[in-house]
């Protein structure tokens, strides 16, 4: 079991950085090597990723399902999936939050995770997944933070 504790700090309004974390399809921009396929009747989404683990690339299809609380500006993603060879299961639960942040004006966003990785791969993955972890949430982050840096108002987009 992996999990994942990280907090991301944007220098936009919660308003701002909500509308981008609530729409799964601009999300997916924000994530490298992530694609979003179709939306299933069921609400879940066939996706996509690519992960780099050293000199290894996997790649994972998953069946991907959004929950969100607009009042409490709340959100919550389950996957569930297999590697290309299929020889590698992942199962995740991630929940974050957008809060408003006073010093310096702008969001933060804790994230929390749990992932769970079964079958070949498992153990080169859980191996390297903090450095994996820490290197998508930076890239996540800065283009989460570009994203929502149109948005925001100058007094903060400046600072």
């Amino acid at each position: 079991m992996i999990e994942v504790h990280e907090q991301i700090e944007v220098p936009a309004a919660p308003g701002a950085v909500w509308e981008v974390l609530s729409n799964p399809h601009v999300v997916v921009e924000c994530v490298e090597g992530a694609a979003l396929g179709e939306r299933q009747e069921d609400g879940s989404y066939d996706a996509s990723l690519v992960v780099k683990f050293g000199p290894a690339k996997v790649s994972f299809k998953a069946k991907v399902a959004v929950d969100y609380d607009a009042a409490a500006m709340t959100g919550s993603v389950s996957a569930k999936g297999k590697d290309g060879i299929g020889g590698t299961r992942v199962q995740s639960l991630m929940k974050f939050s957008v809060v408003e942040r006073l010093e310096p004006p702008g969001t933060a966003v804790p994230i929390t995770a749990a992932v769970e990785i079964s079958g070949k791969l498992a153990t080169l993955i859980e191996g390297g997944a903090n450095l994996v972890v820490k290197r998508m949430v930076d890239d996540f982050s800065q283009k989460l933070a570009a994203r929502c840096a149109a948005g925001a108002p100058a007094e903060i987009r400046d600072k």
